[in-house]
């Protein structure tokens, strides 16, 4: 098997096929996998990771053809012997129709908080809108720009503005446990951060997290669920981090004043459960009280479970939950 892209969805559908026997190539333009999450360190030791079952990698290459049958021609000549070919190429706003209508246009349709685009009697949302606090590919923010935008053209809130959406990706592979957050890329040469990393290639484990006026901006964290979990759990409520930056990194310190969430009764009602809608734990718990007793029911009332699918077992234990002490 070929797969054509090794961006977040590409290296899943790649796990998922070398988990079912096959052997699979995957065929990247750039210099390491998952460029837009990971830098260069991470994407190393992920590949690495990867390869361990069953992976191989074919980087800064391009397909140049498809030979039914036979597999992928690349740009430099050579082919990859495959009999499926499955392509991950991202996603590339269309922007001809805003061009051509006079809009300011870059990567995609540029927008300012209000989701203006250059002409005020034109909005733009999603994939095809560029806006600095967010990024193309993701449902969370789309939602979200969407409600603010329902807000200023109902009235209903004028004061309403998009400042961007704090971006938490997790990589779906089974046998991996992949965090990344935040601006991910700075440097550890950065005069304005605070930057820690720990490199184990051969246990298969990078950890680098991002500091800027003691919040945390952004971390990457491969084989270390315990410090991803606190992690994601001080970038998401902008609290400060806890002076032991190293012992936050090896996940061994948390929040001030948040004790470790063993399960559903121990989540604050602020938590985050769903990322792709942006439904908190407490959204969930209204819900149910409202009636939604099931999780095709809480689905149905808050979109919970409907974006990428990863936090279906975490709204099972609250539905089990709130099912055994409602």
């Amino acid at each position: 098997m070929a797969v054509l892209g090794g961006g977040l969805l590409g290296l899943e559908a790649a796990r998922g096929l070398a988990g079912r026997g096959n052997l699979v190539t995957v065929v990247h333009p750039a210099g390491h996998v998952m460029e837009r999450q990971l830098d260069a360190g991470a994407g190393q030791v992920l590949a690495r990771l990867l390869g361990t079952h069953g992976i191989d990698f074919r980087l800064n290459a391009s397909a140049a053809r498809y030979l039914p049958g036979s597999g992928l021609k690349l740009d430099d000549g050579s082919k990859v012997a495959a009999d499926l070919v499955v392509v991950s190429a991202g996603v590339r706003a269309e922007t001809g129709l805003a061009r051509d209508a006079g809009l300011t246009v870059d990567r995609g349709v540029v927008v300012d908080d209000s989701l203006r685009t250059s002409d005020g009697r034109v909005y733009a949302i999603g994939d095809c809108a560029q806006h600095p606090g967010t990024v193309s590919g993701l449902v969370e923010p789309a939602w979200q720009q969407a409600a603010v935008l329902a807000d200023l053209l109902t009235g209903t809130s004028v004061a309403a503005r998009y400042r961007g959406t704090q971006v938490v990706t997790k990589l779906k592979a089974r046998g991996i446990d992949l965090t990344a957050l935040g601006d991910a890329h700075t440097d550890v040469h950065d005069t304005d951060a605070e930057v820690l990393s720990l490199t184990d290639p051969t246990g298969g484990r990078y950890t680098k997290l991002v500091i800027r006026e003691d919040r945390v901006t952004g971390a990457i964290l491969l084989g270390a669920p315990d410090a991803a979990a606190t992690i994601t759990q001080l970038y998401d409520r902008g609290v400060p981090v806890p002076a032991d930056r190293l012992a936050v990194l090896l996940g061994r310190a948390l929040p001030s004043g948040a004790p470790a969430a063993a399960g559903p009764a121990d989540l604050p009602a602020a938590a985050v459960v769903c990322r792709c809608n942006s439904v908190t734990k407490g959204r969930l718990v209204e819900a149910f009280r409202a009636g939604a007793t099931d999780v095709t029911e809480l689905a149905s009332a808050t979109r919970a479970t409907t974006g990428c699918g990863s936090c279906r077992d975490a709204v099972c234990g609250i539905a089990d939950w709130l099912a055994t002490t409602s």
